[in-house]
């Protein structure tokens, strides 16, 4: 049985999951409108590493100590600002 703070958790993460899915969608859309590449695809490999740390801290009850989950999580945020970056230098272009 998952604990009330494991439930707690898997909402937030949810909730985050459904932005990047809005930006998943957005990408998508650049790439088709402008026709350069944005590796939209990729943008899937955060949800999965959050979707992970969500479900290793919900199972536990626990949202300290745990060295599993805190890699899953930071690893699916580095991997998201590096995309998110990218596709904001793609999306906003270089100033002159």
């Amino acid at each position: 049985m998952i604990p009330i703070a494991g439930i707690f958790t898997l909402v937030f993460w949810s909730i985050v999951v459904v932005l990047l899915v809005i930006l998943y969608a957005i990408a998508r859309f650049y790439q088709v409108t402008s026709g350069q590449s944005t590796d939209y695809r990729w943008l899937i490999l955060p949800m999965i590493l959050f979707s992970a740390g969500a479900i290793r801290y919900a199972m536990l009850g626990d949202f300290l100590g745990d060295e599993l989950g805190d890699i899953l999580i930071v690893s699916g945020s580095i991997s998201l600002t590096v995309l998110a970056y990218r596709l904001l230098q793609l999306m906003v272009g270089r100033r002159q």
